[in-house]
């Protein structure tokens, strides 16, 4: 926070750091299209001239954002200089022109656009959320259930339950005989007042989508995440008039226009909104004001963020009421947490801090043991 004699007049970025942050998972997590047993992410720091820095973070998943940690440390090589002089509380005027200058690789300018409001809300003294504009609220998230052993899923599922988890999201989309076995363990040994919710990541096409959400719907299955190909507009739209089960675009919604493109074909019951989807908090701002004016309430989901991508985008639900839906339990898979401060899960229960800015930042001696890139 600054002081009041400095105020923000002549505020410059004149600094920019980059960390790789790799942290072991505590079990290997398998979706339709990819595999993760480390989170391959990358830290960034901005700088400015009267001593106040943001932070953000990059969670690439290739198979679903294409990008790579390599590729967003070239990205991030590419955008510094573009960066250097500036003033942070433009955010907006930087996001444009980050975009115009790489109109892809959402996810590394997730990370600048990240500690960008990180700066913001800590040079106005404010709570992310109350500098975006909201409060805080309930907010509940699942934990996820990877693919794996049918059989081992309901011991998994009763012991996310014994957590004090009401939410369970399991990830389907290889075989369909697994995925009802899965499903059906997973709510035999819950039982009926467990919330469950499902994800194929792509992995049906339209046919195989009807077939199996017809299949699940005896189960009370609250939605599915992307049943078939994200370019399928077409195809999902399909399966949406042949199941009960309502479905959410994931892998088809990355941007505004995207989104626009989905109400205007009627094509998902729900949006799920993620910073490294979308390039950070103001674009995914744009995308939630889209639905609450089509009524297409939204769930914040994460790739595999630590507490300081998890607590940002829980900021981002705090001023946007028409997230409905949390799953950001992506750090509570990891292995450790290299951060201090951040949400506070009691269960499924997140408490955000009162905090400046996102209100967590590394631990000072973990990033001593990071790879700085040059």
């Amino acid at each position: 926070m600054l002081n009041s004699a400095q105020g923000t007049a002549g505020l410059v970025i004149d600094g920019m750091r980059i960390y790789k942050l790799d942290i072991p998972l505590k079990d290997i997590f398998k979706i339709a299209t990819m595999s993760l047993s480390t989170a391959t992410n990358l830290l960034v720091e901005l700088r400015t001239n009267q001593g106040l820095s943001g932070w953000g973070e990059a969670s690439p998943y290739r198979s679903l954002v294409g990008e790579t940690q390599l590729i967003n440390i070239a990205a991030a090589k590419e955008l510094k200089p573009l960066l250097l002089g500036r003033n942070p509380l433009a955010i907006h005027g930087l996001v444009e022109e980050l975009d115009a200058y790489l109109p892809h690789n959402t996810t590394l300018k997730s990370a600048i656009d990240m500690a960008l409001y990180d700066l913001a809300a800590k040079a106005a003294g404010m709570p992310l959320y109350a500098y975006l504009g909201g409060q805080p609220r309930p907010m509940e998230t699942d934990l996820t259930i990877g693919i794996g052993d049918p059989e081992a899923a309901g011991p998994k599922a009763r012991a996310i339950q014994a957590m004090g988890f009401r939410i369970i999201k399991v990830k389907l989309g290889l075989d369909f005989e697994g995925d009802l076995r899965r499903l059906r363990n997973i709510r035999e040994a819950v039982g009926p007042e467990t919330i469950l919710r499902i994800d194929a990541n792509q992995g049906w096409d339209r046919i195989s989508a009807v077939r199996n959400l017809c299949a699940f719907e005896e189960l009370d299955i609250e939605f599915c995440e992307q049943p078939c190909h994200g370019h399928d507009l077409d195809g999902m739209r399909h399966v949406m008039r042949k199941t009960s089960i309502p479905v959410m675009a994931d892998e088809a919604v990355f941007s505004p226009a995207e989104a626009l493109e989905l109400i205007r074909q009627d094509a998902a019951d729900y949006f799920n909104l993620k910073l490294s989807k979308a390039g950070g908090i103001r674009r995914s701002q744009q995308i939630a004001n889209l639905a609450e004016a089509a009524h297409r309430p939204c769930m914040i989901g994460c790739m595999s963020e630590s507490l300081l991508g998890i607590t940002a985008a829980a900021h981002l639900a705090c001023a946007n009421s028409i997230i409905r839906f949390f799953d950001l339990d992506s750090c509570l898979e990891h292995a450790e947490n290299p951060m201090v401060g951040g949400v506070q899960f009691e269960g499924g229960r997140m408490t955000l801090p009162d905090r400046p800015g996102i209100g967590v930042q590394p631990d000072p001696d973990f990033l001593r043991t990071l790879e700085e890139i040059p």
